[in-house]
């Protein structure tokens, strides 16, 4: 199991606050003896990417990510869940919804928390 310690927002970045919110269940071979942590997603900008509002994310820790990746991303305190691509000397952050637009700053503002290894949603 892995803590749940707050939510996420797939959409418009949220402020980033941690708070013991119980646990989630994930296959020990997900995490391969890394630390790990889950959050609640709030928003639409990952449906495409299967990711619901309402379910939560499992984030393996982790402060680098390859182009492609599901990152918790922290710019300026505030935390959005999104797919990251590194161009020339800025950042993409692409959300996995047609209806939304990209977000781009500076390789600089941007800090990677984690990956998305595994998605879980309450029947």
């Amino acid at each position: 199991e892995v803590p749940v310690v707050g939510r996420i927002a797939a959409g418009r970045p949220i402020e980033a606050v941690e708070h013991d919110c119980g646990t989630v269940a994930v296959r020990k071979d997900l995490l391969r003896g890394c630390e790990a942590f889950a959050l609640k997603v709030e928003g639409d900008s990952m449906v495409e990417a299967g990711i619901l509002d309402g379910d939560y994310v499992v984030i393996r820790k982790q402060e680098t990510a390859e182009n492609g990746d599901i990152v918790v991303a922290l710019i300026d305190d505030e935390a959005t869940l999104k797919r990251l691509y590194r161009e020339k000397d800025r950042i993409r952050l692409d959300p996995a919804n047609k209806e939304m637009d990209s977000i781009y700053v500076d390789s600089g503002e941007l800090r990677v928390q984690g990956k998305v290894v595994a998605v879980h949603r309450a029947l």
